[in-house]
């Protein structure tokens, strides 16, 4: 425990520059090469923090649990780390900058093979806030209810629909429909797919989106 707060220590000093405490973060992939062939590979994730060392492995490789530092050169920054999975895992590698690389050897099995993995740092948790509900607002939520300004003569393309609130709206969707109305009323409201527009005394109705 001594040595694996020692370790924690220096790589705090040297990746947060002493600033705040962190946890340190290894995140990356493993290859078992046993069979050269036929390399296999999978993330792999370490956690060093004030709650000790903890390696997950992701499938199809096995090998989570806990881990210790047995070991670290601070002149070659070499870095030697045992994880207690089962199965027992030895991982030998170099640490440069931000990236360390080695090799890994399953103690039972005869099963070895490569890793890298970037050095991460991230700042110590804080309790969450209180959650606060929050209400989903979108630009016709609530309901908009106006006036066309003018004339209408349906919608192609991309029409532009100016209403009496000031608002300018546009048509969001292909589609055609051809009707002639003056200064009709409208209604404009949220549906799962966005703004729909309904024109009183049309049947059909139109996805528009707000551009002021």
């Amino acid at each position: 425990m001594k040595l694996r707060l020692q370790v924690t220590l220096l790589m705090l000093a040297s990746l947060a520059h002493g600033q705040e405490r962190m946890d340190i973060r290894f995140a990356g992939t493993a290859i078992n090469t046993t069979d050269p062939d036929k390399p296999v590979a999978a993330p792999i994730e370490i956690i060093l923090d004030h709650d000790g060392c903890k390696l997950t492995v992701s499938p199809p490789l096995i090998g989570s649990g806990h881990c210790l530092i047995k070991g670290f050169d601070d002149k070659s920054k070499q870095i030697e780390i045992l994880s207690e999975g089962p199965p027992f895992i030895t991982w030998s590698g170099t640490l440069k900058g931000n990236l360390a690389s080695g090799t890994y050897k399953v103690d039972a099995g005869n099963q070895s093979g490569s890793f890298y993995f970037a050095v991460l740092k991230q700042p110590a948790k804080e309790p969450a806030p209180p959650a606060v509900a929050v209400v989903p607002h979108t630009s016709c939520s609530p309901a908009i209810e106006s006036a066309i300004s003018g004339e209408i003569e349906g919608w192609s393309g991309e029409t532009i629909f100016k209403l009496d609130n000031g608002q300018i709206w546009q048509q969001a969707e292909y589609d055609y429909d051809y009707f002639y109305d003056y200064n009709p009323d409208v209604t404009i409201y949220e549906t799962s797919a966005g703004c729909r527009m309904k024109v009183e005394g049309e049947d059909e109705t139109i996805l528009v989106k707000c551009i002021k």
